[in-house]
């Protein structure tokens, strides 16, 4: 069994209104050898919509508060590195 894992996987159709909708999500599975320990990360992808005439369309989510994780922790990087340079010699 791998250690990480990473699969695309798509939820339950939801019928609303004329339209047909599919969750896409991302899976991240970490499993530690030896113990029956992991961890499972389910993260959202995008929605498959089906019109009435089978047409379909793929609708990306942007995931607001990975960004906002991500862009918090670009900053204390930065700050960090910034403080280190204004304090070199001293």
């Amino acid at each position: 069994m791998p250690v990480i894992k990473s699969e695309i996987r798509t939820g339950n159709s939801r019928q609303i209104g004329n339209f047909n909708l599919t969750p896409v999500t991302q899976v991240l599975k970490v499993h530690v050898p030896g113990h029956h320990a992991g961890l499972i990360w389910n993260r959202p992808k995008a929605v498959v919509v089906k019109t009435p005439d089978g047409q379909e369309q793929v609708l990306p989510i942007i995931d607001l508060t990975r960004v906002a994780i991500w862009a918090m922790l670009a900053g204390g990087l930065l700050g960090a590195v910034v403080v280190r340079i204004l304090f070199w010699n001293r």
